[in-house]
């Protein structure tokens, strides 16, 4: 595999992705490796080409992997006759991941229900919140699933309509 390089721009990409994502609760290594391969030209990275790009020792590096492996958000390959393992986003589970998500967000609805019916009366203003937060959720079990198949049937009739 060639050797590997990203310009000023990407690597400034990067950066910016890394830390949207240590916003969001993920471990800036782990923001900045899901980045790279992203952002990256090259589809898949070894290991010694992620650690080499970004800068980064090798107990990070294989710490970071492993926990991305762990959360599914990397996958690697391995090639015939090669030892070394090609790592890449799995953005291509992107609507499994998705949906799997969602469904474990809607799951909250039964835990909050029990939680609401155990709260005392004399926080009404607390309660009204906690109930509103769950009827919005109990909308969004319904609409997210008609939204996502009013999106793959908007996708296959756009497919149909090229392939025509």
């Amino acid at each position: 595999m060639a050797n590997v390089q990203l310009t000023p721009e990407q690597r400034e990409l990067i950066e910016r992705m890394g830390v949207f994502y240590e916003h969001h609760g993920i471990p800036p290594m782990e923001g900045r490796i899901m980045s790279l391969l992203v952002v990256c030209d090259e589809p898949e990275l070894t290991f010694d080409q992620i650690r080499e790009l970004l800068g980064i020792s090798k107990s990070t590096t294989s710490s970071a992997l492993n926990m991305l492996q762990t959360t599914q958000r990397v996958v690697y390959r391995t090639k015939p006759g090669d030892r070394k393992r090609y790592f890449s986003s799995n953005i291509i589970r992107w609507q499994e991941g998705f949906t799997e998500n969602f469904q474990k967000f809607f799951e909250v609805i039964k835990i909050m229900k029990e939680a609401l019916a155990q709260r005392t009366p004399e926080t009404p203003e607390f309660n009204q919140q906690m109930a509103e937060f769950i009827e919005f959720i109990e909308y969004m079990s319904v609409e997210f699933p008609r939204l996502y198949m009013e999106w793959c049937n908007r996708k296959t009739s756009n497919n149909n309509n090229n392939n025509n």
